[in-house]
């Protein structure tokens, strides 16, 4: 006998209540402009599963590290692909939201990690629009004792020859103001030799990798420049930097230039105050993550979305 999660995951049904624990990917939706090829799974938390070019001799060249076929527990994912995070992104402190004098604690039982970067990516999404270039997915997401409000998001995956666009919202249906954050987290090979480099206002870094939260500023002036060594951002072990927008753009563009300079990828957001770069040592991908509030401090960094508003983060992700 199907269980009802994996029902919902085959078919692309939105799950009603808790977070179902497995997700199963199906077939995607497949985009194709030029040479460059994007899937879409649905049912896999609305995940961007594969991004990549194919050249003359018709071999692919994945730019961000391909989400396989297995299924996977909802909890504990692939890190693969790209995926939304909302209505907040990363992690609250204790897994609790502070707000108008109440605590609400945002853990899902049972799923172990469902305070990590919301629900958006592990729930399945509804396909509203679909063409050879383009996809939107919707999210409807009623009111529950972890998050208090109803709200609905809108996720569309653009592609044409140069890159894709990603664009994702979240409307508050619920009649009470609702906090929100929105963000996006895409998995980049991040082989030896690879090359990132990018602007910010500052980097905060986390101290160690059992340690989420930023606590050491670093000021930065001009360009940042990590080179791989096949995972991981420095010599000191830090796996995570929190960088803030640049104060005389407003926005951020980070790149990375692949062995040999044939290949890139460039990140553009003008919606992110914030972007989370993250790469354990030894793990040979690398995450550029634009996100509208900073990590473990949403109660005094989100957006307060009146009933009936909404919310919108975009990413540009050119490729070449």
């Amino acid at each position: 006998m199907t269980s009802p999660d994996a029902e919902r995951a085959r078919t692309g049904t939105p799950a009603a209540g808790p977070t179902p624990l497995t997700l199963t990917p199906g077939k995607p939706i497949r985009l194709s402009a030029g040479t460059l090829i994007a899937e879409i799974q649905p049912a896999c938390g609305g995940r961007l599963s594969r991004l990549a070019r194919r050249d003359t001799r018709a071999d692919d060249f994945d730019y961000l590290v391909p989400l396989g076929n297995e299924p996977f527990p909802s909890d504990e994912w692939p890190k693969a692909g790209a995926f939304p995070m909302l209505p907040y992104t990363n992690m609250l402190r204790e897994d609790t939201l502070h707000w108008q004098g109440r605590a609400i604690t945002v853990r899902e039982a049972p799923a172990a990690s469902s305070s990590l970067h919301g629900w958006g990516l592990r729930r399945a999404w509804e396909v509203v629009d679909e063409s050879p270039h383009c996809c939107v997915l919707q999210l409807d997401s009623p009111a529950q004792p972890e998050w208090p409000w109803h709200y609905q998001a809108y996720l569309a995956v653009t592609l044409d020859a140069l890159g894709v666009d990603v664009q994702l919202s979240i409307t508050n249906l619920s009649t009470a103001d609702m906090p929100a954050g929105l963000g996006l987290h895409p998995y980049f090979r991040w082989p030896a030799g690879a090359r990132l480099t990018f602007e910010s206002e500052a980097v905060w870094r986390s101290p160690s990798e059992d340690v989420r939260w930023p606590s050491e500023q670093r000021v930065h002036v001009g360009a940042i420049e990590v080179v791989s060594v096949g995972g991981g951002l420095d010599t000191e072990g830090r796996s995570t930097w929190f960088a803030e927008v640049p104060a005389d753009t407003g926005r951020f563009e980070a790149r990375i230039d692949y062995a040999g300079g044939l290949r890139s990828a460039t990140v553009r957001s003008e919606d992110a105050a914030w972007l989370v770069v993250h790469s354990p040592a030894g793990r040979p991908y690398l995450c550029l993550e634009p996100s509208t509030h900073r990590v473990g401090e949403f109660d005094e960094d989100h957006t307060v979305v009146p009933h009936g508003e909404t919310l919108s983060l975009a990413m540009r992700i050119d490729l070449r």
